[in-house]
């Protein structure tokens, strides 16, 4: 096995001849094989340690973890694993659905993983993709796949789902179907407004839907884009695409839009000619010229700045919409560790209990999503926000994270 001493690990890489340096690449791969297979090893504990009271299952409270024929989970498992590993709840909730998918669903498979001859990343790809199987349906498609695991892709899965679908029942292509419908979302996407790879004015729109209506719009779009080229337009046919998506019937103009936006500007500057910047709360800056753009097609609704320093209380529980505003701006999105959930989606939280004479103000409000709301109230988690607007959480062993939502903002 070729070593580097850390202590000298750029020079003496820099000196490799490429066997030497293909073969470096080839143990710390080794590495960090047996490093993921360890974590997931201690996943594995880590969820079995936490079962799921008989009760609380009657009752609905475990946690979603993994497919059918896998142990419930005690609600909350997954915060203090999270924590400790600065991930988020949701993407380590997904590491224990997908670890007890493995270890209980996938037998063959997990022995392949244990004796390092697949990597974790390809197995829990795997797993994910028959997580919505039965149990025995999972077991078939594990007889299939295992052999071959270390190098198939999603094609080589979807085809022994529908050949174990279809030898097993043949009837269930209609509920697959339904079960894919309901799945159907459309979805926006604002980029990043800062650094190397930022899009200033441009998001991205997703669309899941039926493939035959989907495929048509495409076409409409290509077709118009094709036209557009033929007329004169000499941006990139993919650029020519984006484009076309004005001309639909929704962007026909027929109806003005209503798009919210939180604009920071000087009000005389989208009536001057005058080149100037302004920026767009969560979207970055943005000319005044592409602002003046926006708001001119748009139904626009003028309102005063709020002042994130206020700090009224009010005499009772719910806050006033001000105050409401106030903290989803200043907070942005649920302020439990990891969790990215947009505030505008969260509960408002008194940090200090409103029974307990805690005040209506926006220095004892917090964001907090339903999921994580429930964790505090069970008395799983407690916190506090200290003078300099951070957030202090305790777990029920006594570690502790801190959330800084002000250093996430420009």
């Amino acid at each position: 096995m070729t070593t580097v001493d850390s202590g000298h690990e750029q020079a003496q890489v820099a000196d490799l001849d490429a066997d030497a340096l293909l073969s470096l690449c080839t143990d710390a791969e080794r590495e960090v094989w047996v490093a993921e297979l360890a974590k997931l090893r201690c996943v594995l504990q880590w969820a079995h340690a936490h079962p799921a009271d008989p009760t609380e299952v009657a009752r609905g409270r475990v946690e979603i973890a993994g497919g059918d024929g896998t142990p419930p989970v005690e609600e909350f498992t997954a915060e203090p694993l999270a924590a400790a590993l600065g991930a988020s709840p949701g993407s380590v909730r997904q590491l224990i659905a997908d670890t007890l998918d493995l270890a209980h669903r996938h037998p063959r498979l997990w022995a392949r993983v244990e004796r390092l001859e697949v990597p974790v990343w390809r197995a829990r790809r795997i797993v994910q993709a028959t997580h919505h199987l039965p149990a025995d349906h999972a077991r078939l498609v594990d007889d299939l796949i295992a052999p071959k695991a270390a190098i198939c892709g999603l094609v080589t899965i979807d085809k022994a789902i529908a050949q174990v679908t279809a030898q097993t029942d043949p009837t269930t292509q209609d509920t697959e179907e339904e079960l894919a419908r309901r799945h159907w979302d459309v979805r926006l996407f604002h980029g990043p407004s800062t650094g190397p790879g930022r899009w200033v004015g441009t998001s991205i729109l997703e669309i899941t839907g039926d493939t035959a209506v989907l495929t048509d719009l495409f076409e409409t779009l290509n077709a118009d884009a094709v036209a557009a080229g033929k007329a004169g337009d000499h941006d990139p046919i993919e650029v020519r695409r984006a484009k076309a998506v004005a001309g639909l019937g929704t962007f026909s103009g027929s109806r003005p839009r209503r798009t919210r936006l939180y604009v920071h500007a000087d009000l005389a500057d989208l009536t001057d000619e005058t080149i100037g910047v302004g920026s767009v709360e969560r979207l970055g800056p943005l000319t005044i010229a592409r602002i003046r753009e926006w708001v001119g097609h748009s139904a626009v609704t003028i309102v005063p700045v709020i002042r994130t320093d206020r700090d009224d209380a009010v005499e009772r529980h719910d806050p006033p919409a001000w105050m409401r505003e106030l903290v989803i701006l200043r907070d942005r999105h649920c302020v439990f560790p990891g969790c990215q959930t947009d505030a505008r989606s969260c509960d408002l939280d008194h940090v200090i209990p409103h029974e307990d004479g805690g005040p209506t103000s926006p220095s004892n409000l917090a964001a907090l999503c339903r999921h994580h709301h429930r964790a505090k109230t069970r008395h799983r988690w407690r916190y506090q926000r200290r003078p300099d607007q951070s957030y202090l959480w305790t777990d029920a062993i006594g570690r502790q994270y801190v959330v800084d939502v002000t250093s996430e903002r420009c």
